[in-house]
């Protein structure tokens, strides 16, 4: 699968090259380019065809760039590793192109039928730390917020749990509350990024949520790691850090 994904983003990186130093600029978004409105009807190669078209006049058309990403994301797989392994090899064009690309990549994560490229979406908004993705990761906590129609490995709660780290890490502390719930997951996993959100938003007033699941934790030996990892923030909580 990774030799695949290698094989994909090259094909994007070669696509997408001439985005790297172009002056761009972002549409009004009640606007759908042609690209966006192919991709949207699920005319996925007709998408790309015109999205490769763009790029050959105009590198930095961001629409184009974004729709690349997305397609490229659909052929390949639709699982949470793919998506990660797929950011990671796209990270550093994310970077390149700007943060002009979050406008696209927050509308991807509200709109986009596919969860994976949901996912995709969210990591790329993680890059840049300005109002607007913080706005657009915080979407995700709304109650109306809900899934893609088309079916993956990404839950509703896997979601939620990387984009409490990633609000968490800029001290949002909107997500207190989210952040509680999802800290009572089944999910090891989860409870342990829930565990870190909460010690990083929540001060002294995370102390007895924390303590709580601690106990909780050390009580079944498949998440008394993550009762180590409640354990040692209370410390740091009490200590001031």
């Amino acid at each position: 699968m990774i030799h695949r994904l290698r094989a994909v983003v090259s094909i994007f990186l070669a696509s997408v090259i001439l985005a790297v130093g172009c002056s761009v600029s972002v549409p009004e978004k009640n606007q759908l380019s042609e690209v966006e409105k192919l991709y949207d009807q699920q005319q996925y190669k007709n998408a790309m065809n015109v999205a490769r078209f763009n790029l050959g006049k105009d590198g930095g058309d961001l629409a184009s760039i974004t729709t690349v990403w997305k397609v490229q994301l659909i052929q390949g797989g639709k699982t949470i590793d793919y998506a990660q392994q797929f950011y990671f090899q796209a990270q550093e064009m994310i970077k390149k192109t700007g943060p002009e690309l979050v406008p696209y990549m927050g509308l991807t994560l509200l709109k986009d039928p596919y969860n994976t490229v949901r996912l995709f979406a969210l990591y790329a908004l993680a890059e840049f730390n300005d109002s607007l993705s913080t706005d657009y990761l915080a979407r995700v906590f709304e109650p109306d917020y809900a899934l893609g129609l088309k079916s993956s490995d990404v839950t509703l709660e896997f979601l939620k749990s990387e984009a409490v780290q990633v609000l968490s890490g800029r001290g949002y502390e909107g997500i207190f509350d989210d952040a509680v719930e999802l800290a009572k997951s089944s999910d090891p996993d989860i409870m342990a990024k829930a565990v870190s959100a909460l010690g990083a938003i929540g001060g002294q007033k995370a102390l007895p949520i924390l303590e709580e699941i601690s106990s909780r934790a050390h009580s079944n030996s498949e998440t008394d790691w993550v009762g180590e990892i409640a354990d040692s923030t209370v410390a740091k909580i009490k200590r001031g850090e």
